[in-house]
């Protein structure tokens, strides 16, 4: 049996339990405002620039962090160095990461915690690790955490890091100073497959300049390197000869961003499509499937309409979401859960 994880931010948030705001791992539909309670500067700057080019019609892209992110990096893409779309897209990177630094760096993965548990329970109706694939568009660093304290309890056959990626060309996989480590490091692909479709807060590429020109930011063939780090670091720079600065390698949810992202990812929607094609579980875990995303439905329909044996599993709060899978899965039932503890305690008993 094969099955495939589909992770939402709606996971993330579960396993941040009822913290205030501030720490709080955010939706897509409130990001602003956590941003706002745990870094005021730097989401004061993002909601300024936003204002000042679009007017009234911000409180639209604030609204979502998605939409935001997605007008942003496609005006910064076609922009001049040092325009307001290259620094607003530059400074809503910036936030976007230092909240997610705060929000998330603190979750706890230990054996207790419910992300733990609900990986762990997924693991154990498999025959071999490898049997399991995440399919994911947050750029936290949850699941990668909490995989590797399960591979330190159960097995180091669990889970590698970067093995866990699939990239097939990564520059340097090197350690932050004064951060903690991954304790499963293997770069061969083996274990749990982690497919980041969007990118990750720990895939960085290096730059000359604080602010790189659009044409460094986004190019497709600018060379990866992964931090080795279960935390998220807000600022990264390394000295040798020259100062060289970190920059988090990300795509927003937009339409036709295949001629947009980097070289590496492309490789890795290949491997998810099969995943799909192939698995006999599907298990949509506080995903929303946003309609921006055109390609990552696309992705889904087009692969499980091809898998005629999948059985279909829903964890949300909101029964509605059960109508949009069924039709985007091309199959006549699905199975949902309200909340990832009812799916943890049915998995016990």
């Amino acid at each position: 049996m094969k099955t495939v994880i589909l992770l939402g931010a709606g996971i993330s948030r579960s396993a941040g339990g009822s913290k205030p705001l501030a720490q709080r791992p955010p939706l897509d539909a409130d990001f602003f405002q956590i941003a706002r309670a745990a870094e005021r500067k730097g989401h004061k700057q993002v909601v300024g620039a936003l204002s000042d080019l679009v007017g009234d019609y911000s409180h639209t892209l604030t609204a979502s962090l998605e939409a935001s992110a997605a007008y942003l990096y496609l005006k910064a893409i076609d922009s001049p160095s040092g325009s307001a779309y290259h620094k607003g897209f530059l400074n809503l990177l910036k936030l976007l990461t230092v909240v997610l630094a705060k929000t998330t760096n603190n979750v706890s993965t230990k054996p207790r915690s419910i992300y733990y548990r609900f990986l762990l329970s997924e693991l154990k109706k498999l025959n071999k690790p490898e049997d399991l694939t995440i399919i994911t568009f947050n750029y936290d660093l949850l699941a990668e955490r909490t995989l590797d304290q399960i591979a330190s309890k159960n097995g180091r056959e669990i889970f590698s890091m970067p093995g866990c990626y699939r990239l097939n060309d990564i520059s340097q996989f090197s350690h932050i100073n004064g951060f903690s480590q991954f304790e499963n490091i293997d770069k061969e692909h083996g274990g749990v497959s982690v497919l980041k479709l969007h990118g990750s807060m720990n895939w960085q590429s290096k730059h000359t300049s604080p602010e790189p020109n659009p044409s460094a930011l986004f190019s497709p063939s600018r060379a990866i390197h992964v931090t080795n780090s279960p935390d998220i670091a807000t600022s990264l720079s390394t000295k040798n000869k020259r100062r060289v600065y970190m920059k988090p390698i990300i795509v927003p949810p937009v339409s036709g961003k295949r001629n947009m992202m980097h070289n590496s990812m492309a490789g890795l929607w290949k491997v998810a499509s099969e995943a799909l094609q192939k698995a006999d579980r599907v298990v949509v875990a506080g995903y929303s499937c946003p309609p921006l995303d055109l390609e990552a439905r696309i992705l889904l329909s087009e692969n499980l309409r091809l898998n005629e044996n999948k059985k279909l599993y829903l964890i949300d709060p909101n029964p509605e979401s059960a109508a949009k899978f069924i039709e985007i899965c091309g199959v006549d039932h699905a199975t949902l859960y309200t909340s990832v503890k009812d799916w943890v305690r049915d998995a016990v008993t």
